[in-house]
């Protein structure tokens, strides 16, 4: 990877360049390393991401969309790497790729019992970063973004996911009941704006007081802002899964009752609770689909995660969950 890293470099400076401590990066977004570039005049630390030779460059693994997306985003108070550069097939690397630059910065910590009031001033930094990506203008993003998402498409989506004879049905509960109440449901007026689509305090970087960077934008589209809001306040929710899973709502320090406040007071726009509350659900329907799919993948095999076998058991609670929200949004 050095010598290819090198090669690519070269051919977009025309210099020589030296790559030195190639090193992967963490997470899930494709392929991806850090490295220090050095060109005989300065050494800068840089990140590259790209795909496995034999995907598809396309949906999630269309990293020179993401490079695009937060190409877009400079300037306007989101914080994103900097992009130095993106290509496709016919580069050095023969797949698509962006390099950008590497930022440091720490996390919050997991669990409640290592976290500070620092950590939840970042967590409430963390929430006034979301809502101000809701309010970048919208005007020119489609090139990047590509078009509107209307919510019925989130549908289409998940329903590819659940409506398969592998699915573990004894996990489900009553998912079927609660994606007809969202369906029918389905709020008229949206404030329409750029979704991150999984804006979380684990894909920010965080510096001593503020938020240094947003990342992992491969599922990002234009549509209805309060997805981001309804997720980040259904993970936070402690009654959303069962007792033992409770420490996963920890990691986001703040309450769903206090991320709403804060974003509220951040967002500039008015935002109608019951829009929230529907968007709550339709975060635990969501998440409930990808858990049984993922347990379904696990199971057979086809991709190695055991935490979706034991998290799982918290779909029926989530489901429920969520069909308390739609009855506190719009009662039966």
């Amino acid at each position: 990877m050095s010598a290819l890293l090198a090669e690519l470099l070269r051919g977009e400076g025309g210099g020589s360049v030296i790559v030195e401590e190639v090193q992967p990066l963490p997470g899930h977004a494709g392929i991806g390393f850090s490295f220090i570039a050095d060109d005989g005049a300065s050494k800068q630390k840089l990140i590259v991401r790209t795909i496995a030779p034999d995907a598809p460059s396309s949906g999630p693994s269309d990293v020179i969309r993401q490079a695009r997306i937060m190409q877009s985003l400079a300037g306007t108070g989101v914080p994103v790497p900097p992009i130095l550069s993106f290509g496709g097939h016919d580069s050095a690397l023969g797949r698509p790729y962006f390099i950008a630059g590497f930022v440091t910065g720490n996390a919050i910590p997991a669990r409640a019992v290592d976290q500070t009031p620092a950590h939840a001033e970042l967590a409430r930094r963390g929430v006034e970063v979301m809502a101000r990506l809701h309010s970048v203008p919208m005007a020119g993003l489609e090139q990047a973004w590509g078009p509107v998402h209307a919510l019925s498409a989130e549908f289409d989506r998940l329903n590819r996911l659940l409506d398969r004879s592998t699915i573990d049905i004894q996990w489900a509960g009553r998912i079927t009941m609660l994606r007809d109440r969202l369906t029918s449901t389905i709020p008229k007026q949206v404030h329409v704006g750029c979704v991150h689509g999984d804006m979380h305090f684990g894909n920010m970087i965080f510096g001593p007081d503020d938020v240094r960077a947003v990342l992992d934008w491969e599922i990002a589209f234009l549509g209805s802002t309060l997805l981001d809001l309804g997720a980040l306040a259904f993970y936070a929710d402690k009654d959303a899964v069962l007792p033992d899973h409770r420490y996963r709502a920890e990691r986001w320090v703040l309450s769903p009752e206090g991320i709403t406040e804060i974003y509220r007071q951040s967002a500039g726009h008015a935002i109608d609770d019951r829009a929230i509350l529907w968007h709550r659900a339709m975060a635990g329907y969501r998440f409930a689909v990808i858990a049984l799919f993922n347990e379904m993948l696990h199971r057979r095999g086809k991709k190695h995660d055991p935490l979706w076998a034991d998290l799982v058991r918290s779909v029926p609670v989530m489901v429920e969950r969520s069909l308390e929200m739609l009855d506190a949004a719009v009662p039966a």
